[in-house]
C-alpha cells in the first residue's frame, strides 16, 4: 500500500472450570458499546452453529462497519457456511479488500509457492501502530541481541514494545478451517471497539497469514467441488497433491527448509522476529492448545517450556469457563523434534504453539470420539462430548474464540512475554559466552567441501550467524585453518545450533515419540562438525559471512585428460547431467595420482574441454586435476541414462522427496503413475526406473486404489478445476500396477534395467517371491522411530559405495523394512539391549523418562577416524504370488542369469549361473554400535541386516533400499548411494569377483 497505517496455574484453571461448567456464555459476557452488529452476519453465525455450547460472546456475533466489507459480502459467503471452500485469491482478495478499507491493516505478499500463488502476511493493530510499525520492529530487533541492547536500554523497551503474534494456517490442506476463520478474526480485530480487542489492537501486533500451502489450498477447493458435483453416488476423488513435492510432510520441512513455504515463513519470522508463531491445523476433538507429552527438545529454554503452559493453561481455562466442552492439552504430540513450522520460533528463542481442532468440513456431520477421547482426565477437564453435530461455523467458533483469548492474554501480560524474549536471547549469549560449549568449526576444505559450503548456507538462511577464520590457529584441541567456518557459541540464535549439532538420546521409556527421535545435522549430511570447549575460539580474529559462500573449486596442473574427485558431493551429478554430451568414466578401483590418493567412482574426462568444463567445477566447489594422461586404472563409462519415475497414485507423500533431489541436482526424468506400468514396453523407453517409498504391504502397493465403483476415476486438469492434474493426469487412477504392471517392471530389470527401490518398495519383489535370496522380517521386538543408524558397507567395490571414505557411514532408518540376504545375517548379533525381544521398552509411560536415557547406549562415531571395535505387515496370498509367476510361465528367456527360462523356482527367481544378492551396506552385527542418534530397542533384529542390496535379475539390477536415503531434505550424506546407482546403472556388476557378463573399458575406452 502507499499509505502509512495502521499463569494462570492449572489447578486454578480445573476449579475455575468446575464453577463454570453449567453456566451460560451469555452470564460472562462484557458489557457491550454502542457498536452496532451486522445483523444478517450475526443471524447465519446462529444458523450455521451446529451445536450451541460451540460458541462464546467473543463470536456469537459480527460487528458492523460502514466502511470495511466483511467477508459475507465481498465474497458472497461467510466463514462458516456449510458447502463453501475459498480458493486462494479470494482469501487474498479479502486481505487486500481489508488493507484498503481500514488504517489498522496492512499487507504484503512475502513471496511465491512453488506454482507461482502469492503467500500473504497481514499486520493487525491500532492505527498509531500500523503507521509506526518499522519503530515496532526495531524494538524487537533490539530485544533480540543482547550484545548491541544494555540491559537498562532493554527495561525501557520492555515499557514500551508491542509483542508480536503470528498466525499461519492452511499449511495441511485437507485442514480448511484456519483460512476461513482467519478472514473473520482479522475483519474483528480491525473493526470491534468492545474493551477486549481495543486491549488487544493496542498491546499486540497480530500477524496473519492465512494460508501456507497455497498450491494445495486450491487443489483442496477444487477436489472437493469435483466430488460434489461430479461424483454424486461414485467412488470419490481423493486429495491427490498438495504442494508440489509433498504432502503433510510440508510440516516437517523446518530443518531442511526446502520447500518455498518453508523458507518464506522463515524470512518473515526473521524480518518480524515475533514473540509467538502459532500454526492452526485439525486433528484432534474438540480443540488441543499444544504442549505436548514430553520429552520436550532439549536445547529448548526452560522459559519457552513455561511459557507454552502459561498460554495452553489460559486457553483450558477461559474456553471452560464459558461451558464449552473439548477444550484440553498435554496428551497429543511430544515436543521433541525441532522440523516443524512453529519450531523455527524455537530456534529464535520465542515461542512457538499449535491448535489442533475438529475438521471444518465444509459438510455437517457427527462426531462420535471414543473412550480414550470423552474420558475426564486431569489434562482434559471438561472432556468432548459422546456425541454432537458438528460443522464448519462450530470450528470457526471454537479456534476463533481461542485465538482471541490468547491474544488478550499476550497483551494483558505483554511485559511478561517482551521480557522473557528479551531474557531467552541474553541467556543464549551467556551460554556461549560461559560455556562449555563456545562454539563449533565445520572444516572449510573438508572431504565433502561443497556440502559443508550449501549447509553453511542453509544455517545463516534460517538465521544463525558463521563466520570464517582469518588465520589458523588452536582451540580446545580442534585445529581451525584460514577460511574455516566457524559458529560463535554467543548469539541469540546460538538455539539452532544446539538442536541441530547434539546427539539426541531419546529413552525408549518415553511416550510413543510423535515423529523422529534423532536428526543430528552433521550425521544427516556426512560432515564434519567440531564442537570448541575453549573459550579461545571467541578471542581469534574471524569475518562474519554476509554473502553465500561456494567450497573451493577449479582444476589444478595441466594436460588433456581430467580426473575429477568423487567425494559424494551432490553437485557431482549436477556436474554430470549439466554435461551430459561430454564421455566420462568412473574408476573401478582407488588409486594414486601424482602423489594424490582418489576414491573409486572417480570421474575420469578424456579429451577434456578445459574452457568448458571449468566454469562448472569452480561454480560447483567440485576439484579436478588435469594430466597428460589418464590414470592406471580400470574404467567404465559413464552412460546417461533414461529414467522413468513411478508414483503410486495411492500416495504421494513421500516421493516428492526424491523428486525434489532430482530436480535440485539437474537429473532429467519422466513421471508416471503406477497404471502406466501395465502398458509395458519399459525396456524401450527406460533404462533406470525409480520407484520411491510408498508405504503399506506389498500387495497393497501392487493394488492401487481399489475400484469400488464401475465409472473411472480421472484425475485431469479442467477449465472447471484448473488445479487439478497437477504434477501427473489420468483418466482412471485406479488399480494401481496390478500383476500385470508387476509383470512388466520385472521384464523391464530383466531385459537389462535398473530399478531402484526404497523403503516400502524394497518388499514388493521379495514378498513376489522374485527376487532371490532376500527375505522380507517383521520382528515384532524392534523400535526404532526415524533415528540415525550406523551402517556399514560389506562391499566398498560396489559402484553404489563409489566415493564413500571409510567402513561405515550415518544412515536414517524408521522401523521397517528389515531385509535378510541370509548369507549377511547368518549368526552373531546377540547381547546389547538385554530383555526378551518380544518386549518393546516405551508402550507405557514413565514420569522421568529422560533419567533414563543414559541406560540406552549411543555408540560414538567420529567421521575422522575408524569404526568402534565391535562388542507384520499383510503378505501377497499365495494366488497373487502364484499369479505373478504364471506370468512368467512357459516362455523361455526369463529365467534367472545365464540361465535359460522356466521363471521361479526355489522360493525366488532363479536360473543356472544366478548370482547372489550383493549387500553392499548393512546394520552392524553387535545392537550395541547400531544408534548413533534417536531410539532403539531390540536391535538384535537388525544384525548384520542389509540395509543397500543389489539383487541381480535377469541381465538387470534391482537396487534396494531398506534405509531412507533421500528423508525429507535432511539426508544429504546418503543421497550419492543413489545417485551412483544412477550414474553405473548398466556396471553395477563392476567389482565384482566374477565379472563373465561385463565389458568394461581401461581409461581410454578401449
Amino acid at each position: 500500500m502507499t499509505r502509512p497505517k495502521h499463569v494462570a496455574g492449572l489447578a486454578v484453571a480445573l476449579m475455575l472450570a468446575a464453577a463454570a461448567a453449567g453456566r451460560p456464555a451469555a452470564q460472562s459476557r462484557p458489557a457491550q458499546n454502542a457498536q452496532p452488529n451486522d445483523a444478517e452476519y450475526t443471524a447465519k453465525i446462529k444458523e450455521y452453529l451446529q451445536d450451541p455450547r460451540i460458541s462464546t460472546e467473543l463470536v456469537d456475533h459480527l460487528p458492523a462497519s460502514a466502511t470495511v466489507p466483511t467477508p459475507l459480502k465481498l465474497l458472497g459467503h461467510m466463514p462458516g457456511t456449510p458447502g463453501e471452500l475459498t480458493h486462494v485469491a479470494d482469501i487474498n482478495r479479502y486481505f487486500a479488500a481489508l488493507d484498503k478499507a481500514s488504517d489498522r491493516v496492512m499487507m504484503w505478499n512475502i513471496g511465491k509457492s512453488e506454482e507461482g500463488r502469492d503467500m500473504i502476511l497481514v499486520a493487525i493493530a491500532d492505527e498509531a501502530t500500523i503507521k509506526s510499525l518499522d519503530k515496532y520492529k526495531a524494538m524487537i530487533a533490539q530485544l533480540t541481541d543482547p550484545r548491541k541492547t544494555t540491559e537498562e536500554q532493554a527495561r525501557q523497551l520492555i515499557k514500551t514494545a508491542k509483542p508480536i503474534y503470528y498466525f499461519n494456517s492452511g499449511m495441511h490442506s485437507p485442514e480448511t478451517g484456519g483460512p476461513e476463520m482467519l478472514m473473520e478474526l482479522a475483519y474483528r480485530l480491525a473493526v470491534e471497539d468492545t474493551p477486549f480487542i481495543q486491549s488487544i489492537r493496542s498491546n499486540v501486533i497480530t500477524l496473519i497469514t492465512p494460508v501456507v500451502e497455497t498450491d494445495g489450498r486450491d487443489k483442496m477447493v477444487d477436489t472437493y467441488y469435483f466430488n460434489r458435483k461430479e461424483r454424486q453416488g461414485q467412488q470419490t476423488l481423493p486429495l491427490m497433491y498438495w504442494g508440489k513435492y509433498v504432502q503433510h510432510d510440508n510440516n516437517r520441512d523446518g530443518m531442511g527448509q526446502f520447500l518455498a513455504l518453508t523458507r518464506n515463513i522463515e524470512k518473515a519470522n526473521i524480518d518480524w522476529k515475533p514473540t509467538v508463531l502459532h500454526d492452526l491445523h485439525e486433528a484432534q476433538t474438540y480443540l488441543y492448545a499444544s504442549t505436548g507429552t514430553g520429552p520436550y527438545n532439549e536445547a529448548i529454554d526452560p522459559i519457552t517450556v513455561n511459557e507454552w503452559w502459561m498460554l495452553a493453561e489460559n486457553d483450558v481455562m477461559e474456553m471452560t469457563k464459558r461451558g464449552v466442552p473439548g477444550v484440553w492439552t498435554y496428551g497429543f504430540y511430544d515436543g521433541w523434534v525441532p522440523n516443524y513450522m512453529f519450531f523455527i520460533a524455537h530456534g529464535h528463542n520465542a515461542i512457538g504453539r499449535f491448535y489442533e481442532v475438529q475438521s471444518y468440513g465444509p459438510d455437517p456431520y457427527t462426531v462420535t470420539p471414543g473412550a480414550t477421547v470423552t474420558s475426564r482426565e486431569w489434562f482434559r477437564p471438561n472432556p468432548p462430548l459422546a456425541s454432537i453435530k458438528w460443522g464448519p461455523r462450530n470450528n470457526v467458533n471454537i479456534q476463533e474464540s481461542a485465538a482471541l483469548f490468547a491474544l488478550r492474554h499476550v497483551a494483558v501480560n505483554r511485559e511478561l512475554y517482551l521480557e522473557n524474549y528479551w531474557l531467552k536471547n541474553r541467556r543464549a549469549v551467556d551460554k556461549g559466552k560461559n560455556g562449555p560449549g563456545y562454539g563449533w568449526v565445520i572444516p572449510a576444505g573438508q572431504y565433502r567441501k561443497a556440502e559443508a559450503a550449501d549447509a553453511v548456507n542453509e544455517l545463516r538462511h534460517q538465521g544463525l550467524e558463521v563466520h570464517t577464520a582469518n588465520a589458523a590457529f588452536k582451540a580446545g584441541g580442534v585445529d581451525v585453518k584460514a577460511g574455516d567456518y566457524v559458529v560463535r557459541g554467543d548469539q541469540p540464535w546460538r538455539t539452532i545450533a544446539d538442536m541441530y549439532f547434539a546427539v539426541q538420546n531419546y529413552a525408549p521409556a518415553n511416550p510413543r515419540p510423535y515423529d523422529d527421535t534423532g536428526w543430528t545435522f552433521q550425521y544427516m549430511r556426512n560432515l564434519v562438525v567440531k564442537p570448541v570447549t575453549d573459550k579461545a575460539l571467541l578471542e581469534q580474529p574471524m569475518t562474519l559471512i554476509a554473502a553465500d559462500v561456494k567450497g573451493p573449486g577449479g582444476i589444478e596442473g595441466t594436460g588433456p585428460v581430467l580426473v575429477v574427485e568423487h567425494t559424494t558431493d551432490n553437485n557431482l551429478m549436477l556436474f554430470r547431467f549439466k554435461h551430459a554430451d561430454v564421455r566420462m568414466q568412473a574408476a573401478e578401483d582407488d588409486f594414486t595420482l601424482n602423489g594424490r590418493s582418489f576414491r573409486a567412482g572417480a570421474f575420469v574426462i578424456p579429451n577434456a574441454d578445459r574452457a568448458k568444463l571449468e566454469p562448472s567445477l569452480r561454480a560447483l566447489g567440485l576439484s579436478a586435476w588435469a594430466v597428460s594422461s589418464a590414470p592406471s586404472v580400470k574404467t567404465h563409462d559413464l552412460d546417461v541414462p533414461r529414467i522413468g519415475y513411478v508414483h503410486s497414485w495411492s500416495r504421494t507423500q513421500d516421493e516428492g522427496w526424491v523428486r525434489a533431489a532430482l530436480d535440485t541436482f539437474g537429473v532429467p526424468y519422466t513421471y508416471f503413475g503406477d497404471v502406466r506400468l501395465r502398458e509395458g514396453n519399459l525396456r524401450a523407453k527406460y533404462d533406470v526406473i525409480i520407484f520411491p517409498h510408498v508405504g503399506g504391504s506389498a500387495e497393497s502397493q501392487v493394488n492401487g486404489i481399489p475400484k469400488s465403483s464401475a465409472q473411472p476415476l480421472p484425475y485431469k486438469k479442467s477449465a472447471q478445476y484448473p488445479s487439478l492434474g497437477a504434477n501427473d493426469q489420468s483418466d482412471d487412477i485406479r488399480g494401481g500396477m496390478g500383476y500385470d504392471g508387476l509383470i512388466e517392471l520385472v521384464k523391464f530389470v530383466q531385459q537389462g534395467g535398473t530399478l531402484i527401490t526404497e523403503g516400502s518398495t524394497s518388499t514388493i519383489l521379495p514378498e513376489y517371491k522374485i527376487a532371490a535370496g532376500v527375505t522380507v522380517e517383521n520382528p515384532t521386538g524392534l523400535f526404532v522411530r526415524g533415528s540415525i543408524l550406523r551402517g556399514t558397507f560389506a562391499d566398498r567395490k560396489s559402484p553404489i559405495a563409489y566415493g564413500y571414505q571409510g567402513t561405515d557411514l550415518p544412515v536414517y532408518f524408521n522401523q521397517d523394512p528389515v531385509l535378510n540376504v541370509g548369507v549377511f545375517a547368518a549368526g552373531g548379533g546377540r547381547g546389547g539391549f538385554g530383555g526378551p525381544e518380544q518386549a518393546i521398552p516405551g508402550v507405557g509411560m514413565n514420569v522421568t523418562p529422560m533419567a533414563g536415557a543414559g541406560q540406552q547406549r549411543l555408540s560414538p562415531y567420529d567421521p575422522e577416524s575408524g569404526p568402534p571395535p565391535e562388542s507384520a505387515p499383510a503378505r501377497p496370498s499365495e494366488a497373487g504370488v502364484a499369479a505373478v509367476q504364471q506370468g512368467f510361465g512357459g516362455g523361455g528367456g526369463r529365467g534367472g542369469r545365464g540361465g535359460g527360462g522356466g521363471g521361479f523356482g526355489g522360493g525366488g527367481f532363479a536360473g543356472a549361473g544366478t548370482e547372489p544378492p550383493r549387500v553392499v551396506m548393512r546394520f552392524p552385527a553387535n545392537p550395541n554400535d547400531m544408534l548413533l542418534s534417536g531410539t532403539l530397542a531390540g536391535g538384535q533384529a537388525l544384525a548384520n541386516r542389509a540395509q543397500v542390496v543389489d539383487v541381480p535379475l535377469g541381465q538387470g539390477h534391482v537396487v534396494m533400499f531398506a534405509i531412507r536415503p533421500f528423508w525429507r531434505w535432511q539426508t544429504q550424506g546418503t543421497y550419492f548411494l543413489a545417485f551412483n546407482a544412477i550414474l553405473n546403472w548398466n556396471d553395477l556388476d563392476a567389482g565384482r569377483a566374477t565379472e563373465s557378463r561385463r565389458q568394461t573399458t581401461d581409461s581410454t575406452g578401449r
